[in-house]
């Protein structure tokens, strides 16, 4: 069964505008992105809608009417992230190996998704602090107070 945060996720990555969006944001970071989106990843961004509690129109509202904030969020983050070490949260006794865990992420193509989390992020951080901070814990961000910090500076 396909959870309804799912069904958002899905919805809105296949819409014309979040489409024209994530191109733009493709051409301008020459940054590859996947052309399937199924499966695990929309399950994936299923649980971050849900763990985000944005509703659908807000969301949709967002990605129709706010693009021009939208990618310049995306353009600040890419830059600041994008040769950053991935942390990454185990449960106890599930830590990788010493040899995988390198804290280097493979080079590769984006999930169409990574915007859907970007638009996340930019609306939790305008409605505030809390309201980030509480979304970053819910989804196990390491160090949630100082990437909030972070995420804050993106937006202008």
């Amino acid at each position: 069964m396909v959870s309804r945060g799912a069904e958002i996720a899905k919805k809105i990555v296949c819409s014309g505008e979040y489409q024209r969006v994530l191109d733009d944001l493709s051409v301008s970071l020459k940054m590859p992105v996947e052309p399937s989106y199924d499966g695990m990843l929309i399950e994936f961004d299923g649980e971050v809608i849900e763990l985000s509690k944005l509703n659908e129109s807000e969301l949709l509202f967002a990605v129709a009417s706010r693009a021009t904030e939208i990618k310049s969020y995306s353009i600040k983050k890419f830059i600041a992230t994008d040769n950053a070490p991935c942390e990454q949260e185990y449960p106890s006794g599930e830590q990788p190996e010493e040899d995988d865990n390198t804290g280097e992420e493979s080079e590769g193509v984006y999930s169409q998704g990574f915007l859907l989390i970007n638009i996340v992020e930019f609306l939790l951080a305008e409605k505030g602090n809390q309201c980030l901070l509480d979304f970053l814990k819910a989804s196990r961000i390491p160090k949630a107070g100082a990437y909030a910090k972070q995420v804050r500076t993106f937006i202008s």
